[in-house]
């Protein structure tokens, strides 16, 4: 993604390409696995309602964040997800509890603030991406519960609910982007920056696709924080392809270690 905003520096535009094509491959996964027939009114509302918001708003505060702190730093920051989603399925979901989830919390907290107080910045780095990707962690730990209830205790297919989620994420920002960008040739910017955000997006359904799935099959509680170790593999991809832009630095290195591991645990003994 930071590769696409390089060509395409328009993270709303890129947000809206991502939900899109994200949709595009979700829908044909949901119909080669037959889950679209015999889908009614109310079991596609919820999932439209939710996708709305995440992944629909918190898309866009998510390249917010990798636009103003980089890919490495909204990564590692995102590793408290899966804290944040699990402290959510103990106390909405009546999922087990244990003494590891506190100590979880503390390693996770201090990876967050070696990250806060890292002097060393990215050239274009600006501190309100914290709280873009701060904020969109609250949203995307309701998604994670809201996700598993919807597919268990309602019984909807993961598939379709992860194709139906991204539509009513395509179809909040399109009208977001109607409103604000009216007369500037809006059709025209989203023919433009298909190519530039294609390979992305394909991923970025296919990940939606699998994670809905997974919190069809699993617990909160041990499917997010599994998920949570892309904060590591983010920094070490940002190593090795993005070390001029992204200033990685030990501080940075142990954060993600920090915050992966207070995630691992809480999954570990939950």
């Amino acid at each position: 993604m930071r590769f696409s905003l390089a060509r395409v520096p328009d993270a709303e535009l890129g947000a809206f390409q991502n939900l899109l094509i994200g949709f595009a491959v979700a829908f044909l996964a949901a119909l080669a696995a037959g889950q679209l027939g015999g889908l009614e009114w109310s079991d596609v509302w919820p999932f439209l309602a939710l996708g709305a918001i995440a992944p629909g708003v918190t898309q866009v505060m998510f390249l917010f964040a990798l636009r103003d702190i980089g890919a490495s730093r909204t990564m590692v920051i995102y590793g408290a997800l899966p804290l944040a989603s699990s402290i959510g399925a103990v106390i909405f979901l009546d999922e087990p509890v244990r003494t590891a989830l506190f100590v979880g919390t503390l390693l996770v907290v201090g990876g967050a603030v070696l990250l806060a107080h890292d002097p060393t910045k990215p050239p274009d780095y600006r501190p309100v991406g914290l709280a873009w990707a701060l904020s969109s962690i609250i949203l995307f730990a309701g998604r994670d519960n809201l996700s598993r209830w919807l597919t268990t205790d309602l019984e909807i297919p993961a598939i379709s609910g992860a194709a139906t989620a991204l539509a009513g994420g395509t179809i909040s920002i399109f009208f977001y982007l109607l409103v604000t960008r009216r007369g500037q040739g809006l059709f025209a910017q989203i023919v433009g920056s298909v190519r530039p955000f294609l390979f992305v997006s394909v991923t970025f359904g296919l990940a939606y696709v699998t994670l809905l799935e997974s919190f069809a099959r699993g617990e909160v509680t041990v499917v997010s924080p599994i998920i949570g170790t892309y904060a590591l593999w983010t920094v070490l991809l940002s190593i090795i392809f993005l070390r001029s832009s992204e200033a990685i630095t030990r501080r940075l290195v142990l954060a993600a270690v920090l915050i992966v591991s207070g995630a691992a645990l809480v999954a570990a003994t939950q």
